[in-house]
């Protein structure tokens, strides 16, 4: 971390003053305040001494160096030209970033969603960070789109892909200060540099991702309230969430683009069983894979794991596997025998 140099003597104050000093000092100060910090907790969200702040805001220290300045901007969760508008910081310096990798693998025999992948597409032409919410019912396979389009379009975000699994759907989701951590830590933040709560993480966070071209895919989501701290601003990012909530928040203020997920079609539902079954034994029982399909309502996850008993029991005709279906009975047996793979594979 920087340290910044001693205070300028009296006698040379008066020039220096008349450049970046007030201005700088007063905007620090002024975030500071509002944000109800001391000068002690900001030093602390910003990794560096409180002495170095309390020169700063006093005028002691004129010309604090341009990293100086981008890590209180973190500390202070704001963008580095809220508090340096004379673009004193200047450009960050070429660091050797890690470039995180950690998509789920894609799904395979993934099929159909053409619409979905178009309206995803289109995203990558806004201005500002695109960002979507993909939201639809258990089981949909809102995880299975957003992993296969972040693999699709990965070569074009050379920064990397970040995942993380908020378990939006479990009796206690992940903390987004706790998200934050590991985010940050996949950007190459050592842990002990990571400032305590959620504000100046995401501040850290946002500053990091300012100049990167990066996917954020944000699995399970609970709400808008645990996502919003997560979500890249920088215009060079993609961040897709997956939900079961609708995530009005998000859509209403505009920050996301609503990509509501719904059942296969009957035609795409046929073709992921027989993509997973096999062409052959498909074509040979055409009936039976109509029956499945109906059976399994058009959710990927019901299709994947009926495709899966079936693809382990060769031997056994689809038709009878599809009159135990008709009973009412094999169905649920089969999906809590089978949808316990974890998130991306066969769930979303």
């Amino acid at each position: 971390m920087p340290d910044d140099a001693p205070p300028v003597p009296a006698s040379r104050r008066t020039s220096a003053v008349d450049t970046i000093g007030p201005v700088l000092r007063e905007r620090i100060r002024r975030y500071r305040r509002r944000s109800g910090i001391s000068q002690e907790e900001l030093a602390v969200r910003s990794g560096l001494s409180a002495r170095t702040i309390r020169y700063i805001e006093s005028g002691r220290t004129l010309r604090p160096r341009p990293a100086t300045i981008r890590l209180i901007a973190a500390g202070l969760g704001v963008d580095v030209a809220e508090v340096d508008p004379d673009g004193a910081a200047g450009p960050p310096p070429p660091v050797d970033w890690p470039v995180p990798a950690q998509l789920p693998a894609d799904v395979a025999g993934f099929t159909g969603r053409t619409a979905h992948l178009a309206t995803l597409d289109d995203l990558l032409h806004r201005r500002r960070a695109a960002v979507a919410a993909l939201t639809g019912v258990p089981g949909v396979g809102k995880t299975a789109l957003a992993v296969r389009f972040a693999h699709r379009v990965a070569a074009r975000f050379p920064g990397g892909q970040l995942y993380a699994d908020l378990r939006g759907s479990a009796a206690v989701p992940a903390r987004p200060a706790e998200v934050l951590h590991d985010l940050l830590c996949a950007l190459g933040v050592r842990a002990d540099r990571i400032p305590p709560g959620t504000d100046a993480r995401t501040g850290l966070y946002r500053s990091l991702l300012a100049d990167r071209r990066l996917i954020v895919l944000l699995d399970d989501a609970r709400d808008a309230a645990q996502v919003r701290p997560l979500l890249p601003t920088a215009s060079g990012c993609l961040g897709l969430v997956t939900s079961r909530s609708a995530l009005v928040g998000l859509v209403v203020s505009a920050v996301a683009v609503p990509v509501p997920v719904e059942p296969l079609p009957p035609r795409d539902a046929r073709a992921l069983l027989t993509a997973r079954t096999g062409a052959a034994r498909a074509a040979a029982e055409p009936r039976a894979v109509r029956d499945l399909a109906d059976h399994c309502r058009g959710l990927p996850i019901a299709l994947a794991v009926v495709a899966t008993y079936a693809a382990a029991r060769p031997d056994q005709p689809l038709s009878r596997l599809a009159a135990e279906l008709r009973s009412g009975s094999a169905l649920p047996a089969l999906l809590r025998a089978y949808a316990t793979e974890p998130s991306g594979t066969l769930a979303g």
